[in-house]
C-alpha cells in the first residue's frame, strides 16, 4: 500500500491510497467468500455457487463497494501512522476506483486536529486565590452537627422573634391585590437565621412577637423561577403562632457514636480536623491548577475550524439540555428566559474552551512522553469506585466491556498525569490580599 498526502484548508486533509493488485485480488475474492453465505442462489446451496454465478447474481460493482468497506479500515489507519496524522473525525471516501486484477485506488478525506503551539509551561512562577478556612472552622463544623441533633422547644417568656429563632406561622402572598398560586401556607416552620424564603422575607418577622398579625413588604429576585413574579412587588399577611428555639445537645461520645463509627467525641473531632485539612489542600491544589492552565491556555495558539466547533456546540446543548430535564426544568423556556443569543454564546464559549483544554492536554502530554500504565487505569478505577461506593471490581468490569468507558478512563488518567507535570514543575505563590 501507498498513499498521497495532501493537506488541504480548514484542517482537512486528502489521502489517495493505492492497495497493489494482489492485496486487492485477495480482498475481492474473500468478499465474494463472504457475501456468498448470505445468499440464496437457486440450484445451488448456500454458499457454494462458483464465483462467476455469484458475480452475475450480486453484481461486480455490489462486490467491489464490499470489497473497499472491508480494506478501507485498515489502509486508512496505516496511511494515517504513516503519515503521522491526528484526526479529529471518521474519514469519508470521496472516490474509489477498482477493477478485478488491477491496482485498487481510494481517495478519503478527513478532518484533522488543530496544530497547538504552546508557550511556556513549566518553570513559571503563578499567582493563585488561596483557599483558608476560619480560625474557628472546627467549632464551626461541630456546631453544625449539634444542630443536626438538636431538638426544638416553644419558649414562654414574651419577647419578640430574633434571627437565632424558628418561627411558627401562616402566610399568604399577593400581587397587584391578587393572591399567588401557591404562595400560602399554614402552620408552616421557619428558620429566621436560615431562610430559603424571597429576600426580605424572614428578616420582616425578626422582631415581632408570639400572636401578631402582620403584613411584609418584599421584592421577587429578577431571576425568580417563576416567569409572572420576577422582580414583582409582594405583600404577605403573617400570622405567628408560636417562636421556637432550638436546644443543642452536648458534644459527647454518646452523640459521637450517632454521627458516624466514632468511639469518642474526640475521635469525631480527629476525624472533621482531618477533613478540613484535606479540603483546604484539594481546593488549593485545584486553584492552583485553574491558574497555570489558565495561563498556559491563554498563551497556547490553536486555529480551530468552525466545524470542529459546531460539533462541540452540539454536544454541550445535548449536555445541558439533558441536565435541565433531570432537574425538572423545561429547557425551552430557559431559552426563552436566557435568550436564545445569550444561550448560543454561552454554549460557543464552552465549546472553545472544551476543544482547546483537550487539545492542549494532549499536547503536553505528547510533548512529556507521557504512558498510561495498566496501574493509572487501577487508581482511576480505585477513585471511581470510591466516590460512587462502588466495589471497584464493578468498575473494572465495565472497563473492560466498555469501549467508550475505556477510552474516558484512559483520557482521565492522562489528565491526571499532565496535571502532576503542571504542578510539579512550577511555583505557585498565593495573592496578596
Amino acid at each position: 500500500m501507498t498513499s498521497k498526502l495532501e493537506i488541504l484548508e480548514k484542517n482537512t486533509a486528502k489521502i489517495d491510497i493505492t492497495v497493489d493488485k494482489d492485496t486487492a485480488q485477495k480482498a475481492y475474492d474473500s468478499a465474494v467468500k463472504k457475501m456468498a453465505q448470505h445468499v440464496n442462489i437457486p440450484g445451488f446451496r448456500k454458499g457454494k455457487a462458483p464465483k462467476n454465478v455469484i458475480e452475475k447474481y450480486l453484481g461486480v460493482d455490489r462486490i467491489k463497494v464490499q470489497v473497499v468497506e472491508d480494506i478501507f479500515p485498515f489502509e486508512f489507519n496505516k496511511a494515517v501512522a504513516d503519515n503521522k496524522l491526528e484526526v479529529a473525525t471518521q474519514p469519508s471516501i470521496e472516490a474509489f476506483n477498482f477493477e478485478p486484477g488491477k491496482d485498487l485506488t481510494i481517495t478519503a478525506k478527513v478532518e484533522l486536529k488543530p496544530e497547538v503551539e504552546l508557550g511556556q509551561y513549566k518553570d513559571l512562577t503563578i499567582e493563585f486565590e488561596q483557599y483558608t478556612v476560619p480560625d474557628n472552622a472546627l467549632e464551626l463544623e461541630l456546631d453544625a452537627i449539634r444542630n443536626r441533633f438538636s431538638t426544638v422547644k416553644a419558649i414562654d417568656e414574651d419577647r419578640e422573634a430574633n434571627d437565632k429563632d424558628l418561627a411558627l406561622i401562616d402566610f399568604e402572598g399577593f400581587v397587584d391585590g391578587k393572591a399567588i398560586e401557591r404562595g400560602s401556607g399554614k402552620n408552616y416552620t421557619l428558620d429566621l437565621g436560615h431562610s430559603n424564603f424571597i429576600p426580605g422575607f424572614a428578616e420582616g418577622i425578626v422582631g415581632h412577637k408570639k400572636g401578631e398579625e402582620f403584613t411584609i413588604d418584599v421584592t421577587f429576585p429578577e431571576d425568580y423561577m417563576e416567569e409572572s413574579l420576577k422582580g414583582k412587588p409582594a405583600q404577605f399577611k403573617i400570622k405567628l403562632h408560636e417562636i421556637q428555639t432550638r436546644i443543642l445537645p452536648e458534644l459527647t461520645d454518646e452523640l459521637a457514636k450517632k454521627v458516624g463509627k466514632f468511639d469518642s467525641a474526640e475521635a469525631l473531632k480527629a476525624d472533621i480536623s482531618k477533613f478540613i485539612e484535606q479540603s483546604v489542600q484539594n481546593e488549593n491544589e485545584k486553584r492552583k491548577m485553574e491558574a497555570i492552565f489558565n495561563k498556559v491556555l491563554n498563551e497556547a495558539k490553536i486555529d480551530i475550524q468552525e466545524s470542529m466547533i459546531q460539533r462541540e456546540i452540539e454536544a454541550v446543548f445535548a449536555e445541558t439540555k439533558a441536565a435541565a430535564e433531570r432537574q425538572g426544568q423545561d429547557w425551552n423556556k430557559i431559552v426563552e428566559a436566557q435568550g436564545k443569543d445569550s444561550v448560543d454564546a454561552q454554549a460557543r464559549e464552552e465549546a472553545i474552551r472544551r476543544i482547546k483544554n483537550s487539545l492542549i492536554i494532549e499536547k503536553i502530554a505528547k510533548s512529556e512522553g507521557v504512558k498510561i500504565e495498566q496501574a493509572d487505569i487501577v487508581q482511576q478505577v480505585s477513585a471511581i469506585a470510591h466516590a460512587y461506593q462502588t466495589p471497584p471490581a464493578e468498575i473494572l468490569k465495565e472497563v473492560t466491556q466498555n469501549h467508550h468507558f475505556f477510552t474516558a478512563i484512559t483520557q482521565q488518567a492522562a489528565i491526571k498525569k499532565v496535571n502532576d507535570i503542571l504542578l510539579n514543575n512550577n511555583k505557585f505563590v498565593a495573592k496578596s490580599v
